[in-house]
């Protein structure tokens, strides 16, 4: 089914899938499934493309996430446009910064008025199937999705992260000044009660940053409290390194105040990912190396626990999950897409384990079944043409390994 190849995406990954038990005394080992035959193509710019909108290009991707619906569908949200950013019309990139972008293939005379746009893949048979691309929110400047949630009310929030059309610069350039409040990145939230058939206008919210604040695509945590905590990073200008903020909402995610920011002094909150441990402390790593923070009150205050997951290289993008017994899974781009055990809450954690060595990764948010299997989108490429996978795996018995199990069980 899947004839776009990127880079050794064939690569036949040394996992075990299965113990299959025969009668009730003897396991025989299942071959171990490849990455080619365990993950499935859902959209891209070769597969299951959008319909023909002005601005369309090639790059369909960035994950939101995924997440299954009141009524039983699975719902895949994500951005379309064409390229890695798709700023909307007119724009304006510093010249010297266009020129280096331009010399890496990106397109910045593309006619796009409204840039990229937030879109979504419905599946009404457990994803053996999937609907073809289609608009949740299409903002006047580029828009994509961050994370899904269907809430316990059966309400479904998307976090969209809305992008100005001008980058390079310290300040919005003249006749940007009014756009998203002169940002360069704001975040906005959608909600749908009728099973995402149909979505609220944004609501904007404002920003703990001068700058910026971005998310990219770290699901939100239902606290034990009933609450929702949604971690976030934002830049002030003049400050090199970036800061985290945490968002909560009590009103079923209506409104997300920030009730507390994360600021390190040698390096930067970027990308965080949170989780609840089993004994009530939510969890927090971050790029770009892995650190580990953990608070005790709800996400009020953070403290950095000293563990790293990784000891060199970027660490892109994470994910954290929860299993029932209290193992802790962290899943991220480090080169390509990988995942790390901890059964400590985060202090130790096992080498990096392949998940799919030939894509770049950047995995949106994530189900969590009841059998601990973990299903999530992410990207096969970071530049155009893009495509988006679909992708689950469970930690072994021994809680030192993964294994890939087929998307559609």
């Amino acid at each position: 089914m899947n004839k776009l190849r990127i880079a050794d995406a064939g690569l036949v990954l040394s996992l075990v899938v299965a113990i299959a038990t025969v009668g009730s005394t003897s396991a025989v080992a299942a071959k171990p499934l490849s990455i080619g035959k365990a993950r499935l193509l859902v959209t891209g710019a070769r597969h299951n493309r959008p319909d023909d909108y002005p601005g369309i290009g090639d790059f369909i991707g960035w994950p939101g996430g995924i997440d299954r619906l009141p009524n039983g569908d699975l719902l895949m949200t994500h951005s379309s446009g064409y390229w890695h950013s798709s700023f909307a019309m007119p724009r304006q990139i510093e010249p010297k910064l266009a020129a280096n972008w331009r010399s890496e293939g990106w397109p910045l005379d593309f006619k796009a008025p409204t840039g990229g746009r937030t879109m979504a893949c419905r599946s009404t048979d457990g994803g053996r199937t999937w609907s073809k691309p289609f608009t949740i929110l299409d903002h006047r400047l580029d828009d994509g999705a961050h994370a899904v949630m269907t809430l316990p009310s059966g309400r479904i929030i998307c976090l969209v992260g809305v992008q100005a059309s001008w980058y390079g610069y310290t300040h919005a350039p003249k006749g940007f000044e009014k756009d998203i409040d002169g940002l360069n990145t704001k975040q906005f939230v959608i909600h749908s009660d009728d099973n995402g058939k149909t979505w609220s206008k944004p609501r904007g919210l404002k920003s703990p940053g001068d700058f910026y604040e971005r998310g990219h695509g770290g699901r939100p945590v239902l606290l034990s409290d009933g609450s929702i905590l949604w971690a976030t990073y934002y830049q002030v200008r003049g400050r090199k390194f970036l800061s985290g903020a945490i968002r909560r909402s009590t009103d079923n995610g209506l409104t997300w105040p920030v009730i507390s920011r994360i600021v390190r002094k040698e390096n930067a909150i970027d990308e965080p990912a949170i989780a609840e441990l089993k004994d009530g402390r939510v969890v927090l790593v971050t790029r770009p190396d892995g650190a580990v923070f953990h608070s005790a009150d709800k996400g009020r205050t953070w403290k950095d626990s000293g563990s790293r997951i990784v000891d060199s290289g970027k660490f892109k993008a994470p994910q954290l999950a929860v299993l029932g017994d209290g193992t802790l899974v962290a899943f991220a781009t480090w080169r390509n897409l990988r995942a790390w055990i901890s059964r400590d809450g985060g202090k130790t954690w096992t080498k990096n384990l392949p998940l799919d060595t030939g894509s770049y990764g950047y995995p949106g948010s994530y189900i969590l079944e009841k059998d601990d299997s973990i299903l999530f989108p992410y990207c096969a490429s970071g530049r155009a043409p893009n495509a988006l996978y679909l992708l689950r795996f469970r930690v072994n018995a021994k809680r030192d390994g993964v294994e890939l199990l087929p998307v559609v069980r």
